[in-house]
């Protein structure tokens, strides 16, 4: 059984790729690379990376491109 709370080695790995494209990337894009599901992606940007990366740009509602946040 697995235990509660993100896979580190995801969180490491969507930041990674990231990193790589500072101008920011949609989420489709950061799955195909990291090599780790959509809607995984999603969530843990949503629930687990919130503090780490930022909303860079939405278009129209349907897109939004994330970035690592500047420190």
């Amino acid at each position: 059984m697995r235990k509660k709370g993100p896979d580190i080695k995801k969180v490491q790995t969507i930041k990674a790729t990231l990193k790589r494209h500072p101008d920011g990337l949609w989420i489709r894009e950061i799955a195909r690379q990291s090599k780790i599901s959509k809607s995984t992606v999603h969530r843990y940007i949503r629930e687990y990376l919130k503090n780490d990366i930022e909303c860079a740009l939405k278009v129209a509602g349907l897109m939004e491109v994330y970035r690592l946040k500047k420190k």
